[in-house]
């Protein structure tokens, strides 16, 4: 699961946008650096597992050299690991209360390890597909069939297209370009059993920010458009434009990154005001990580804060006031 990256500058950075490329292969920021982020994203979950901020014990499966990351990224990458677990069992509650009878799409889904997790707590959807470009889907389809834990939990499996596809009874592996969603991944995802009848939660984690805001837009219409009833939920920076954005900013362009979507959407209104423009206004709403670190029980955040020494509130605060979780909804799911 991605989790934002530490600059050289000291101002967190996110990951670079997985499975956008065209057709030559060449990826925004270049294939070298998206697939160097996704194995620093891994390294910054299991760094969290562990101090004991989360429990996964696929996490290590992902990564070659465990590092440790500063406090302020760990309580990041907790938190939001907690938020989006917490929409996603909302979702998953929702309706009939019944998760099999529901579907999650995760876009640009990377080293995540959350269908596992669901399954082995027997609270899988009834289809659990992710899409991600080729490297990243031929190296996790790989590991998933090196790996006992994970190919026993998806039970019998096929590999496709040459090993970068992985497609399982509940679990579905796909390489695509982000960019060709409308028409190629939306086809694929049909072609791997998606119903359209079925609840959908769609997920894009520090995504669509990297895309032209015209195609992001697309793929939230050709989303709305294939589902009857379902949410949206995306995880991405706000804010650009105070010193900490600015900052922000800078240390990714010196890495080559640009992130298009954060000036079109910049704050949580704007972020809502998306959602209603693209097909899923029925119910929206965006909150950042302080709001989401303001509903932790305080059981909960004692036992934080004895995991590690945490003096970097200031920052802490800085950093969750930059990130989002937003989403929007279509009619027929309910409590989400």
């Amino acid at each position: 699961m991605a989790s934002p990256l530490r600059s050289p500058l000291g101002v967190p950075s996110p990951r670079p946008a997985p499975g956008i490329g065209g057709a030559s292969g060449r990826i925004l920021a270049g294939d070298d650096v998206i697939r160097g982020t996704n194995d620093d994203a891994a390294v910054s979950r299991l760094a969290a597992v562990n101090l004991g901020y989360l429990t996964d014990p696929h996490a290590s499966l992902f990564v070659r050299r465990p590092q440790k990351r500063p406090p302020v990224i760990n309580r990041g990458t907790y938190t939001r690991a907690r938020a989006l677990d917490d929409l996603i069992q909302r979702f998953l509650s929702s309706g009939d209360g019944d998760p099999r009878t529901k579907q999650i799409v995760s876009l640009g889904a990377g080293s995540d390890t959350r269908y596992f997790l669901l399954k082995q707590a027997g609270k899988q959807p009834g289809r659990y597909f992710e899409i991600d470009f080729p490297e990243i889907t031929g190296k996790k389809a790989q590991t998933i069939c090196k790996n006992p834990a994970l190919a026993q939990t998806i039970g019998a499996y096929t590999l496709a297209c040459g090993g970068i596809e992985l497609h399982g009874a509940d679990y579905h592996l796909i390489a695509g370009d982000l960019r060709n969603f409308a028409t190629d991944i939306s086809q694929k995802l049909h072609d791997a059993g998606f119903q359209p009848d079925a609840p959908t939660l769609f997920l894009s984690e520090c995504v669509l920010v990297y895309l032209a805001p015209s195609t992001s837009e697309q793929i939230l219409r050709a989303a709305a458009a294939m589902v009857r009833s379902g949410v949206y939920v995306v995880y991405e920076q706000i804010h650009p434009d105070d010193k900490f954005g600015q900052t922000m900013l800078q240390n990714l362009r010196m890495r080559g990154i640009e992130l298009p979507g954060l000036t079109r959407w910049p704050d949580l209104d704007a972020q809502r005001r998306r959602f209603k423009e693209c097909g899923w206004g029925d119910r929206c709403d965006a909150v950042d990580l302080n709001h989401y670190w303001d509903t932790v029980p305080v059981e909960e955040k004692e036992r934080i804060a004895g995991l590690e020494i945490f003096d970097e509130i200031e920052e802490w605060m800085l950093l969750s006031a930059h990130y989002c979780v937003a989403w929007g909804a279509k009619d027929g799911v309910k409590n989400a």
